[in-house]
């Protein structure tokens, strides 16, 4: 398959990578040259530091993404019309942790072609990554499996290897099992809704493990657990 033929297996869905507070032009420009080689043009800036000469220098014949690029003063505004976002870090908040690889999470945005129109990859600040509240405003985190912990990939690498990953999941072809759009989020709606009756001791934490889990759900995945939550839904209430 071709290249035009790739893209179009995702021409149905949106996929936008946002920024956190580049602080170095070039690492600004180095992401739009890696998208731009993977096919991906929609790219988002929050707070970013000045776009000099070097970040078009470092774009090099990608500058059409920079000078489109949208800016934003903070992650929720960047967020606000996005189904589905996915915090790239290198942070482990527990240590059972599970978080999906590149890979592993081109495989699920792939697999929710139907369910979702809007997905975004967001990516922390060279210095510290993503904050803690910035990774809780996402609905997803992945991690790049690395041999050493440092040296660190830096954020040009970082997109690359993300939009590389993308890259090579259209390859496959587009999922056909019909879904409705929003599936995803309802999904969410109804498992929060669901343990909250339920008024367990670690509701919160269960129910973080369970839309982190839902991450990794195709639309296929999800429309028998949605069905299967409403019919739960359903005969908790005649209780």
């Amino acid at each position: 398959m071709d290249i035009a033929g790739i893209l179009h297996n995702h021409a149905a869905m949106n996929i936008t990578f946002i920024l956190v507070e580049p602080a170095r032009p070039a690492n600004i420009g180095l992401a739009c040259r890696a998208m731009k080689t993977m096919g991906l043009n929609r790219l988002r800036l929050v707070k970013p530091c000045a776009l000099e000469d070097e970040a078009r220098w470092a774009a090099h014949e990608s500058t059409d993404i920079l000078d489109e690029a949208g800016i934003f003063e903070d992650l929720g505004s960047a967020l606000s019309d996005v189904d589905f976002s996915v915090a790239t870090t290198a942070r482990q908040r527990l240590e059972h942790d599970d978080y999906p690889t590149p890979e592993a999470l081109a495989s699920a945005i792939h697999g929710k072609q139907g369910s979702i129109q809007h997905a975004a990859l967001v990516f922390g600040r060279e210095s510290d990554g993503l904050t803690g509240d910035e990774i809780a405003l996402c609905h997803a985190a992945s991690k790049v499996p690395l041999a050493t912990e440092q040296p660190s990939l830096n954020l040009g690498q970082a997109v690359l290897v993300y939009a590389r990953a993308l890259f090579e999941s259209w390859r496959d072809p587009a999922p056909t099992e019909p879904a409705d759009p929003g599936t995803y989020g309802h999904a969410r709606e109804q498992i929060g809704s669901l343990l909250n009756r339920l008024e367990l001791d670690d509701h919160r934490r269960l129910e973080r493990w369970a839309l982190e889990g839902l991450a990794r759900f195709d639309d296929r995945d999800l429309g028998f657990l949605l069905t299967l939550l409403r019919r739960m839904q359903t005969g908790y209430e005649r209780k």
